[in-house]
């Protein structure tokens, strides 16, 4: 193309736009010109920012489409690999806008949270929306749970306390209780539940005071119904507190 390039140019090209000048698109080189130290800055400046752009397009729609792909499969009871897991975690945090365009309704995110429960967290993650928080939080409890599924969604209430209704903190307390009936007092499935839950329970009443009231008597049957459990009784002082102050 009969380009003169000093050897500022060249150091630009692949210190700002990060890539050799053969990667720069050809529409951003202009035939027949030549650059001086002067303005070689500027140029370069201007291409990085249009080249990033393309790239970055371009990166977005080829990892918008993997991710789309890989949660179809996953729909049609395909085992997804440990790679595509890493891949699409790896999008998400370049491009968490992607996320939204995950279909997120209730049969959806009840797939995503018994195959792949990083889905359900990166849906609600990229959720402003109170009300969707814990329609997907409601959506991913199953009952009865298991110790994993609990786990993951005891960490999606935890950290999302601000967000949680009542609603919401009940019907998990009920999902809760529902896992429990199947196993006896002091197994250790049991203690699992029980002590998750009155983490959760516990974070929520020192968030939400109104909750003392509002679910004074499903939280106090839950406490005096595992009396064994630390975290239980430790609740129920708790809810006992903020009762009486």
């Amino acid at each position: 193309m009969g380009f003169s390039l000093s050897p500022e140019f060249e150091y630009l090209a692949r210190v700002i736009v990060g890539r050799p000048l053969v990667d720069i698109p050809p529409a951003l080189l202009l035939p027949g010109c030549s650059f001086s130290t002067e303005n070689d800055v500027k140029l370069i400046a201007n291409a990085a920012a249009i080249t990033r752009s393309l790239i970055d397009a371009e990166a977005k729609r080829k990892g918008e489409a993997f991710i789309l792909v890989q949660v179809a499969k996953v729909v049609a009871d395909e085992e997804l690999s440990a790679d595509a897991e890493r891949e699409i975690t790896a999008i998400l945090a370049a491009h968490p806008d992607i996320a939204s365009r995950i279909p997120a309704d209730a049969e959806h995110v009840k797939i995503y949270a018994a195959k792949c429960w990083f889905l359900v967290q990166a849906i609600i993650d990229r959720s402003t929306s109170f009300v969707d928080i814990n329609r997907i939080i409601l959506d991913s409890i199953a009952q009865p749970m298991s110790t994993i599924r609990h786990s993951q969604v005891a960490g999606a209430l935890f950290h999302n306390i601000d967000a949680l209704t009542t609603d919401t903190l009940f019907r998990y307390l009920d999902a809760v209780e529902g896992s429990c009936r199947n196993h006896k007092d002091n197994d250790a499935q049991v203690q699992h539940h029980v002590k998750h839950a009155a983490m959760v329970l516990e974070k929520a009443l020192l968030t939400h005071p109104s909750i003392a009231k509002d679910m004074s008597i499903e939280i106090s049957s839950f406490c005096l119904s595992y009396p064994w459990v630390k975290k239980a009784a430790d609740l129920y002082r708790l809810l006992s507190q903020s009762l009486s102050t």
